[in-house]
């Protein structure tokens, strides 16, 4: 039961560093940072909150399963009908922890990742041709086309970028949905065992 715990204990801090990371993500600049809006916030907030708050439903009662089975060994009780649901219960805890890996490795993707260094580079190439065209003294006419062109770019990126961003927010949040899920079925199999232990 320890391993499980601590394993819970793991994706709670793991989903709060990673919830922190995309809430500013500098995708290739400082300019291109997207915040995260409040709703996205408090959404992910909750949901973290009430997974730590079945965690430590789970930590409590899997203490007192602990308790319960070193009662009932020293009193020379028979256990062996137990054994197939403590090793349940211990598959679930492992089940939570590749739960945590999973949220873990969300975020910008390397194709991601890609299309925002090309649009990054497409704003770099103008800002370069109008510092150019500037010292070459070219017609005002040109330099504004120039900057409203650097303008369209910068836009372009930051959609893209607040498109990914959402894909990457919409994930996680399934994800902790999933993980509030499992910690709710493993503390269900621990209530279940602590009832039926002798």
């Amino acid at each position: 039961m320890t391993r499980r715990t601590v394993g819970l204990i793991s994706i709670i801090l793991v989903l709060v560093v990673c919830f922190g990371a995309l809430m500013v993500v500098p995708a290739v600049r400082a300019d291109t940072t997207v915040s995260v809006s409040p709703a996205d916030k408090a959404a992910a907030d909750a949901k973290i909150a009430t997974l730590k708050t079945i965690g430590q439903q789970i930590r409590t009662t899997a203490k007192a399963v602990q308790e319960k089975v070193k009662a009932a060994k020293a009193a020379g009780k028979d256990l062996t009908a137990f054994k197939a649901d403590i090793a349940t219960a211990l598959k679930g805890g492992r089940n939570l922890r590749l739960g945590g890996a999973r949220v873990r490795r969300l975020g910008l993707t390397e194709a991601d990742r890609t299309q925002l260094k090309a649009a990054q580079m497409a704003v770099a190439t103008l800002r370069k041709q109008l510092q150019a065209r500037t010292k070459a003294g070219a017609p005002q006419a040109e330099l504004d086309a120039l900057k409203a062109s650097i303008k369209s770019a910068i836009q372009a990126r930051n959609a893209l970028l607040k498109s990914f961003m959402l894909t990457a927010r919409t994930h996680m949040l399934e994800q902790l949905d999933n993980l509030i899920a499992n910690a709710n079925r493993e503390l269900a199999l621990l209530q279940g065992l602590l009832a039926r232990l002798p």
